[in-house]
C-alpha cells in the first residue's frame, strides 16, 4: 500500500494568503475529553498560526455564548453546546459555527464521524470550500455513521486526509491518493531532559481508560520495581481495579500533573513504558494508537521506551535504537525489556538520545505544519 508520508517541507509560497479554522470537536476545560488527540489540535493550531490567519474553533456544554480568545497568533473561538449523541462528551451537536466559516479558504476536521465534521462537509460541498479531515480517534452516532450502514461513504466529499501516522492511513485505504501522513510534533524546548538524576523507575503517562494496558503494566512489575502513574482517571470502575493491583508493589499514581510536572517526570524516569492494546482487559476492540505522543515527549527528553506493537507504536518508537517494541497484552515482554535497560543505564542513556535526536529530526511542531500547509497548497492549487 503506497501512502504519501511528507517531510522536511519549506513553508509553501504565498500561505500567508491562507485563513483556516480548525474544528475541534473538545477543548480544555473540565467537560471535555483531554488526551493526547486534543493537545494535538492546539499545538498544530499555535505553529500553523505563526505563517497563516488560524482560528480554532472548539465546544463547550458550560458556556452560555460564543467566547472568543487569543493565544499569541491563535485565534481560538468557544462555541456552546448543549445537546451530545448518546451523551458523547467528544460528539457535540452544535450549528452555530457554520454561520462564521465563510471567510475561510480551508476548513481542517478533528474526528470523522462526528456531527460538526459532518456540518462541515455539507458547508464545504455547498459551499465550495476546501476541506481537510485527520482522524484523532474517537468518532461518535452522525449522520455518516448511519449512511456507512447503508454503503454510502461520506469520506468521498472529503478534499484531503491529513493523517498522523501509515498505521491510521491504513482505515483510509479506499481515497489513498487523498491521503498525506504529516505525524505530529513535540515541543522540544518544553518538553527536553532536565540536569536531574535518573531514578531507577518507570513512568507511564496517559488517560487512565482500559484501552492504554496499564494493567499489564502493573502485572508487568514487582515490588523492586517503582512505576509511577500519571494520568487523569477516566473510568473509576478501571481505576478502582488499578489500585487493586499496585497493592504491596512500588506504585504511585500522580492524577493531576502539569506539562511542567511532566517534563521532570520523564526527566528523571530510566524507561517509560506505552502499554496501549488492540484487545482490553475486558475483551473490548480499542482504537489502537494513531500516533502517541507520548511516545514523542519521552523521547524528547531523552527518555527510551517501552512500547507495545499497537498501532502505530511501532512507526514512532524505533525497536534497538530509541527503546523496544514487545507484543501487546503481554507482562513477561514489558518485564524483561523493563529489566535490560534497568541492568544497562548506558544502554538506557544511549537510547535516550537516540530518541531526542529522532524527534528534532522528525517531530517537531513547526515540520508538522509546514507538512500540513503544504497538503493545503497541494490541493489548493493542484
Amino acid at each position: 500500500m503506497m501512502v504519501h508520508r511528507m517531510f522536511d517541507h519549506d513553508l509553501p509560497t504565498g500561505s500567508a494568503l491562507l485563513k483556516v479554522a480548525q474544528i475541534c470537536p473538545t477543548f480544555f476545560d473540565d467537560d471535555s475529553v483531554i488526551g493526547g488527540a486534543e493537545r494535538y489540535v492546539l499545538e498544530l493550531s499555535r505553529h500553523m498560526s505563526r505563517h497563516v490567519q488560524v482560528s480554532m474553533i472548539t465546544f463547550s456544554r458550560s458556556l452560555p455564548r460564543l467566547i472568543v480568545e487569543r493565544d499569541a497568533d491563535l485565534e481560538i473561538r468557544r462555541y456552546p453546546a448543549k445537546h451530545f449523541p448518546k451523551g458523547n462528551p467528544a460528539n457535540p451537536a452544535a450549528i452555530a459555527f457554520l454561520r462564521d466559516l465563510s471567510p475561510f479558504d480551508v476548513l481542517h476536521c478533528y474526528g470523522h464521524p462526528q456531527v460538526v465534521t459532518d456540518l462541515s462537509i455539507a458547508f464545504a460541498t455547498i459551499f465550495r470550500k476546501k476541506l481537510f479531515v485527520t482522524d484523532i480517534g474517537g468518532g461518535g452516532v452522525s449522520l455518516s455513521s448511519y449512511l456507512s450502514k447503508l454503503g454510502i461513504d461520506t469520506r468521498r466529499l472529503v478534499g484531503g486526509f491529513l493523517l498522523l501516522s501509515g498505521y491510521s492511513a491504513q482505515q483510509h485505504a479506499p481515497y489513498l491518493e487523498r491521503v498525506r501522513v504529516i505525524y505530529g510534533g513535540v515541543d522540544t524546548e518544553m518538553f527536553r531532559p532536565l540536569e536531574i538524576t535518573r531514578d531507577r523507575r518507570v513512568l507511564f503517562v496517559g488517560r487512565l481508560i482500559s484501552a492504554k494496558g496499564i494493567n499489564y503494566l502493573i502485572e508487568a512489575i514487582d515490588s523492586s520495581t517503582p512505576l509511577r502513574i500519571v494520568g487523569r482517571p477516566y473510568d473509576p470502575t478501571y481505576f478502582d481495579l488499578l489500585q487493586g493491583m499496585a497493592q504491596h508493589r512500588a506504585v504511585e499514581f500522580f492524577t493531576d500533573a502539569s506539562d511542567q510536572d511532566l517534563v521532570r517526570e520523564y526527566s528523571s524516569a530510566l524507561v517509560t513504558a506505552v502499554p496501549s492494546v488492540h484487545t482490553d482487559i475486558h475483551g473490548n476492540h480499542t482504537s489502537a494508537e494513531l500516533l502517541s505522543l507520548v511516545a514523542l515527549e519521552s523521547m524528547a527528553c531523552a527518555t527510551p521506551v517501552v512500547a507495545t506493537r499497537c498501532g502505530a507504536l511501532p512507526e514512532v518508537v524505533e525497536h534497538g535504537v530509541t527503546g523496544f517494541v514487545v507484543p501487546p497484552n503481554d507482562p513477561k515482554a514489558l518485564r524483561e525489556r523493563i529489566q535490560f535497560l534497568f541492568a544497562r543505564p548506558e544502554t538506557a542513556r544511549a537510547m535516550g538520545e537516540a530518541g531526542r535526536a529522532r524527534v528534532l529530526r522528525e517531530f517537531t511542531w513547526p515540520k508538522v505544519a509546514s507538512r500540513c500547509l503544504q497538503a493545503y497548497r497541494e490541493v489548493l492549487q493542484p
